[in-house]
C-alpha cells in the first residue's frame, strides 16, 4: 500500500535518527524525494501537453490543413482517451466520495468538464489552460504529502470496478470532446483566415 509505506517511512523521519549518526532516516527521505520527483516530472510533462493549443505539430509539408485535420481526425480521439482516464483516475483518488455507481458518475462528468475547461482556454491563453491543467495534479499531490491516510487504496479500487458499468456513457464524453476540439479548431481556423497573422519584419544586420 503506497500510503502505508508512505505513513511508515514518515513514522523514521526524527532528528533522533539523523543527528545520531543512525542515517537509516535518510532512506525514507530519499525514497520520498525521487517519488515526489518522479511524479512532479510525470504531472509537469502531461499537463503542459493537454494545455498545448496544438497537441501535434504543425505540418511544412504541401498540405499543412489536410495533414493537421487527419490528425485531428484520427489521432486526436486517442489522445482524448488519454486525457479522460487521467483526470478520471486523479479525480478517483482525490475524491471520498463512496463507490456508488451515481457517484463515479458525477466524478468522470467533473473530469469531463476539467477537460473541456483546460482546452476551451488553450485557444484563449496556453498560460492559463497550464494553471487550470496543473491544478488538480498538484493539489493530489498536497493531500498525500499532507494526510497520507487519506487515501483508501480499497475504495479506490471499488471506484475503478464500477468503471465498465460507465464505459458507454465514458465512450460519449470522449466524443463530445473530440467534436468540441474539432469545433475549437474551426473557430480558429476561420480566425486566422479572416484575420492573419502578421509576420515580423526581417531587420537585416548592416
Amino acid at each position: 500500500m503506497v500510503g502505508e509505506n508512505l505513513t511508515n517511512w514518515l513514522s523514521q523521519l526524527s532528528l533522533d535518527n539523523l543527528f545520531s549518526g543512525d542515517f537509516k532516516g535518510l532512506i525514507p527521505l530519499f525514497y520520498l524525494a525521487v517519488s515526489i520527483a518522479i511524479y512532479a516530472i510525470l504531472i509537469w510533462h502531461f499537463y503542459r501537453y493537454i494545455a498545448k493549443r496544438d497537441c501535434f505539430k504543425i505540418s511544412t509539408g504541401r498540405h499543412p490543413k489536410t495533414i493537421g485535420f487527419i490528425k485531428y481526425f484520427l489521432l486526436y480521439p486517442f489522445v482524448a482517451v488519454l486525457f479522460f482516464m487521467g483526470f478520471s483516475m486523479l479525480m478517483l483518488s482525490i475524491t471520498k466520495t463512496e463507490a456508488e455507481l451515481e457517484q463515479i458518475r458525477l466524478i468522470l462528468t467533473t473530469a469531463f468538464a476539467i477537460i473541456l475547461a483546460i482546452r476551451i482556454t488553450a485557444y484563449y491563453s496556453e498560460d492559463l489552460s497550464k494553471d487550470v491543467a496543473k491544478m488538480i495534479p498538484f493539489a493530489l499531490l498536497g493531500v498525500f504529502l499532507v494526510d497520507p491516510q487519506y487515501f483508501n487504496i480499497q475504495t479506490i479500487q471499488e471506484k475503478i470496478n464500477l468503471l465498465p458499468d460507465l464505459l458507454t456513457w465514458s465512450i460519449q464524453f470522449i466524443f463530445y470532446i473530440i467534436i468540441i476540439e474539432w469545433i475549437l479548431r474551426i473557430i480558429l481556423n476561420i480566425k486566422l483566415t479572416i484575420f492573419p497573422k502578421k509576420e515580423k519584419p526581417i531587420i537585416l544586420e548592416e
